[in-house]
């Protein structure tokens, strides 16, 4: 019986594991062993969805959104019965249900999907295990060899696992510290001063003494972690938000003695994320018709199949500013202009090219940051008119699945492929946007002189005995606790985990370029230099990013490049 292992087991690897015999089931008295390794307690939720964690992280994608997690089908397999699962929006009560339907967006806390990840992983273990198919090891895969086509998994107690095929899906890795990030961890362990170089698990922030005891918190990053890290530092402290406002989520925040007296952001940019429209109506007035969504498809699809040639990302531009402006003339209530269609075209790629760029349609990012964030906010509940640049950041929200799905393992260069990825990251700020909630609550510490936005974009940092010093301008702050909330890219050369180092080390793993991550076939298989050396060696998920593009959202791992895995892997075992 051939056997195969799973190298982490959260909701990539469940999904990669449902997949596997859904295409088994197809297959008559055809059964292999499969070995899960994981290091995490809870199996299907991972670190990122752990059910333990705090209520203050929160998601990013609405319920609405979350009604694509589709549920799993019931699974025969040689007489074996693996019952259904249902999908995550029927997995809820009848009563929950009723209530989304007359509720603005919910995003939900990340435990919750957790506990359907969790529920859903030990609906297929306990059928698989109770007939010896799979088998769960509870540890930390260290390294992997490949000795006469056979893989052996050893672990950090020295076990070894002999193995015919392996399938990779362990999600973010830490990477080597930049060298302002290695400048704070030893200044933090020489000193009086806390440096924490990664906001999760977030547990660790919120136990720790001296983010109870600072007067002033460096948070570095702008961006969905520091949303969470500024709650971990304030609910988590004894402090309470009180909506004042059931429509608009706007707050007043109510502090405590823990709460530090300033926490303060900063970042390269000092941009904010947007926030996402309140609800789907609002919503809806962004989202492209099935005409414009054909034609993007069909677009994208000459460029990645190579039918048409391009050196740069130009080509995606283009097209979001064509759809975007076509939507934005549409809108109801957006800042009027007497300009042509084209005009605003142009207007919108100066904009990609610059964030800076000046339009009497684009929000004049000069001003203050809490002016930024309450004019987001407003155009998200629909009080204001819509900006260009937010309507256009919404547009690319709702095109982004059928760019991964069409542009993922193209036919094109390296550099295209990597000059692709750095725009989509660099729209995530409106794309990935946070609840209005989350952007009320910032604006409410604002409020109430906690979260101070003077040091927001790019301040100096000089080290002191027993405080960071910042400055901008004429402005300064000591700080005791500087916490790095940047989430390292998947670059695959800067990965300083032992089992992405000794893969490189033994050349099984290669970039896809210097600044990606593995690359990798349709199947998951890694490509290597040698065409004829073709191992079952699989990676799904954010270390593929560079052959795949779009791999950070929860719906992707339950999407189609799980099943071209399960279909490759079954063809070979």
């Amino acid at each position: 019986m051939k056997k195969l292992g799973i190298v982490g087991f959260g909701p990539r690897g469940l999904n990669a594991l449902e997949m596997l015999f859904l295409e088994l089931s197809k297959q008559k008295n055809q059964l292999i062993a499969v070995h899960i390794f994981e290091s995490e307690e809870e199996l299907g939720a991972g670190q990122v969805w752990n059910t333990k964690q705090s209520t203050v992280n929160w998601t990013n994608i609405t319920v609405r959104a979350l009604r694509n997690l589709k549920g799993r089908p019931e699974i025969i397999l040689n007489g074996i019965e693996i019952p259904s699962y249902p999908s995550y929006i029927d997995s809820l009560s009848a009563k929950d249900r009723e209530a989304l339907a007359h509720l603005p967006d919910q995003f939900p806390p990340r435990r919750e999907i957790g506990k359907y990840l969790k529920n859903r992983a030990k609906s297929i273990l306990e059928v698989l295990q109770q007939h010896h198919i799979v088998k769960v090891h509870k540890t930390f895969i260290a390294d992997i060899n490949l000795k006469d086509n056979e893989f052996h998994l050893l672990d950090l107690s020295g076990n070894n696992n002999v193995l015919d095929e392996v399938l990779l899906t362990i999600g973010h890795q830490t990477t080597k510290l930049s060298e302002d990030l290695k400048a704070f961890e030893i200044d933090g362990l020489e000193s009086k001063k806390t440096f924490f170089s990664e906001t999760y698990p977030i547990d660790k922030i919120i136990k720790a003494e001296a983010t109870s005891t600072s007067k002033n918190i460096a948070i570095r990053g702008f961006g969905l972690a520091m949303i969470d890290a500024v709650r971990a530092l304030t609910i988590e402290k004894g402090g309470k938000f009180k909506i004042i406002d059931k429509k608009t989520f706007a707050s007043k925040f109510i502090t405590s003695q823990n709460v530090a007296k300033k926490i303060i952001p900063y970042s390269l940019d000092g941009l904010p994320m947007v926030p996402k429209p309140l609800n789907k109506e609002i919503d809806n007035q962004f989202k492209p018709s099935e005409k414009q969504l054909a034609k993007f498809e069909k677009e994208v699809l000459k460029y990645a199949k190579g039918d048409v040639k391009a050196e740069n990302a130009d080509f995606l531009k283009a097209l979001f500013a064509k759809i975007g402006v076509e939507i934005y003339k549409n809108l109801e209530q957006k800042i009027e202009t007497s300009d042509s269609d084209e005009q605003l075209e142009n207007t919108i790629l100066m904009w990609f090219q610059n964030q800076q760029h000046q339009h009497e349609c684009l929000l004049d990012t000069e001003i203050s940051t809490i002016s930024l964030l309450t004019n987001y906010v407003s155009m998200a509940a629909h009080e204001i008119n819509v900006s260009l640049d937010f309507c256009v950041g919404q547009v690319i929200r709702h095109l982004q699945p059928t760019l991964y799905k069409s542009f993922s393992h193209a036919n094109v260069s390296d550099a295209l492929f990597a000059d692709v990825i750095q725009f989509d990251e660099m729209m995530k700020r409106y794309s990935y946007g946070p609840p209005i909630e989350s952007m009320q609550q910032l604006i409410a510490l604002h409020e109430a002189n906690i979260l101070d936005f003077r040091f927001v974009d790019d301040p100096e940092i000089i080290t002191k005995k027993d405080y960071w010093l910042f400055k901008k301008g004429e402005q300064e702050l000591n700080c005791e606790v500087v916490i790095n909330s940047v989430l390292s890219a998947p670059k695959l050369l800067e990965v300083s985990t032992p089992i992405i180092l000794n893969l490189l080390k033994d050349d099984l793993l290669q970039p896809v370029h210097s600044k990606l991550g593995i690359e990798t076939n349709k199947d998951g298989t890694i490509v290597l230099d040698d065409d004829s050396r073709k191992i079952p060696l699989a990676v799904l998920g954010r270390l593929a990013k560079g052959s795949v593009i779009g791999v950070d959202a929860i719906l992707e791992c339950f999407g189609p490049r799980i099943k071209d895995w399960a279909k490759g892997a079954v063809s070979r075992l």
